[in-house]
């Protein structure tokens, strides 16, 4: 490939991204019972919501879809400040923030370590059918230097269970689990800042699933997650607004011009190798 085509190629890519990127907005948490409501989708009614932690691990985010998450809006649960998240892209590979907050015992025994800063989500819900689905992402700092050492924890507790596994199987979804390696068909780098929002790297969008409900009766969840081993390196949690629901939400279609954007970094890889 010519010096002349490259630029050209390269002068396309900033011109899609700079009229397509859009940054994830965090908005600052307000109550626990706003955040359970804003999950809320069909067949689905909640109340008695709870949360614990530092109020600035949490909040909501608006343009995920556009960002690369993988679906547009909802809440974010972090090991340190939610307002990290912001950016138009990964800047740092070592955001962190301790907010000297308490961990979770359940979470303790879930990673085989001591856990810190600990938010947790809890609120009561009854279902129109025998079962209920959220969708979700998971981003962590800890990406990719410390697979398989300290782990950042999370987790949907339910009935005492982790719910938060990977598809199929009954594997906890962590940064140990889905990476570049093992299930990295799950998984998405942004180590180099492809991406337009902090954490080095995350997972898909997944969906947690639950069945065997008795229709109309109260159930309690948790959503929860923890800086494991140290306080130190953030991780978030993402859960889709309104699509907690007695059936799947579909998933959307990522912004087209972000797609064009992909696809044209894609071929200039292949070209640049081949020449």
């Amino acid at each position: 490939m010519n010096t002349f085509t490259q630029s050209l190629i390269g002068a396309s890519l900033l011109s899609i991204f700079a009229g397509s990127a859009s940054a994830m907005v965090i908005t600052d948490f307000d109550s626990a019972d706003n955040m359970a409501q804003s999950l809320a989708g069909d067949g689905v009614v909640i109340s008695n919501a709870s949360y614990t932690g530092a109020n600035s691990a949490s909040g909501y985010f608006t343009d995920g879809l556009a960002s690369g998450l993988g679906f547009d809006s909802g809440i974010v649960l972090t090991t340190g400040a939610a307002n990290s998240v912001n950016g138009t892209t990964n800047n740092s590979d070592a955001t962190s923030v301790s907010n000297g907050t308490a961990g979770d015992a359940f979470l303790s025994t879930l990673s085989g370590q001591q856990t810190y800063d600990a938010a947790l989500l809890s609120f009561d819900f009854t279902s129109d059918k025998d079962s209920a689905f959220f969708n979700y992402a998971f981003g962590s700092e800890e990406y990719s230097e410390f697979v398989d050492s300290y782990n950042d924890v999370f987790a949907f507790i339910f009935e005492s269970e982790n719910i938060a596994v990977i598809p199929n199987t009954d594997i906890p979804v962590s940064i140990n689990t889905i990476n570049d390696e093992d299930n990295s068909n799950y998984y998405n780098s942004n180590e180099a800042g492809e991406f337009a929002f902090e954490y080095d790297g995350f997972t898909n969008m997944l969906t947690a699933s639950i069945s065997g409900l008795v229709i109309g009766e109260t159930y309690r969840i948790t959503l929860a997650i923890a800086d494991a081993g140290d306080s130190a390196l953030d991780s978030g949690v993402f859960i889709q607004a309104a699509s907690f629901s007695d059936q799947p939400v579909d998933v959307p279609e990522p912004a087209p011009l972000f797609l064009l954007g992909s696809g044209l970094l894609m071929m200039l890889g292949r070209r640049l190798r081949k020449s």
